[in-house]
């Protein structure tokens, strides 16, 4: 959460300055939905799953800003973020009792390219298609307690980049709200580094952890332009000039 809130920040002071360029300022939006991202390497081959350790799916929330590129046609800028975690159930392993604990969270700074459909339902429903692509901020926190005191813990930090076609629709509550329905899917991955037991301390191992997996969501948009407006994004500027008669 320290890190989502500056980041939503710059991206409402990166559309600030895009209304006053080419780009129209049209909405701004928040969304809450699942994310299951498949992170195979820690549910299929770590040593976390002799531990009977699942990391699964879970909330997905958040914000961003819409902006009109030409009629139909919009850009989004959003930061989300999500986590996942799980802990062992204590498990004796020759006289040594242990007990695991991971958590996963995920932090996507996103750009979107969306194409609005005409309208259906008298001007009420709205269907959209598009892709986008991620730059994902990914963070570890692990902790390892055994019954001899001796605890280990820690945390390490990545990125990811991840690209996605998406789908989904919005219906008009009014001229300035809408509401709406959205799926993509994220494909990607990242390398996570394992130091290994040996007399080198400089010997690690180098696996690679899908993120790959659906997000589906609830979105609310509060716009600045009503619904119908379909403004080019260079029309603003037509105005300044005068069409006269050659005589």
């Amino acid at each position: 959460m320290r890190g989502f809130i500056p980041a939503l920040l710059v991206l409402f002071i990166f559309a600030g300055q895009a209304a006053f360029g080419q780009a129209s300022l049209t909405y701004l939006n928040v969304e809450g939905g699942y994310y299951k991202p498949s992170l195979g390497y820690w549910n299929n081959d770590s040593y976390l799953t002799g531990f009977d350790m699942k990391l699964g799916g879970g909330l997905y929330y958040g914000g961003g800003v819409g902006f009109r590129v030409y009629d139909s046609y919009f850009g989004r800028l959003s930061v989300g973020q999500f986590s996942t975690s799980d802990k062992s159930e204590p498990i004796n392993l020759g006289g040594l009792t242990r007990e695991e604990y991971l958590k996963i969270k995920i932090m996507p700074v996103s750009l979107d390219f969306l194409y609005e459909f005409q309208t259906l339902a008298k001007d009420k429903i709205f269907p959209y298609v598009g892709a986008g692509a991620s730059i994902n901020f990914i963070q570890r926190t692990y902790k390892r307690s055994a019954n001899t005191g001796l605890d280990e813990e820690g945390s390490d930090t990545g990125r990811a980049n991840s690209f996605y076609p998406l789908v989904g629709v919005s219906y008009n509550v009014t001229n300035y709200i809408d509401v709406g329905l959205e799926g993509r899917f994220p494909i990607g991955s990242y390398k996570q580094a394992f130091s290994t037991v040996t007399e080198d301390p400089n010997s690690f191992t180098v696996e690679t952890v899908s993120i790959t997996g659906p997000i589906v969501s609830l979105k609310a948009n509060l716009r600045f332009e009503p619904r119908g407006h379909r403004r080019s994004a260079s029309s603003r500027y037509r105005g300044n000039y005068k069409v006269g008669r050659r005589r």
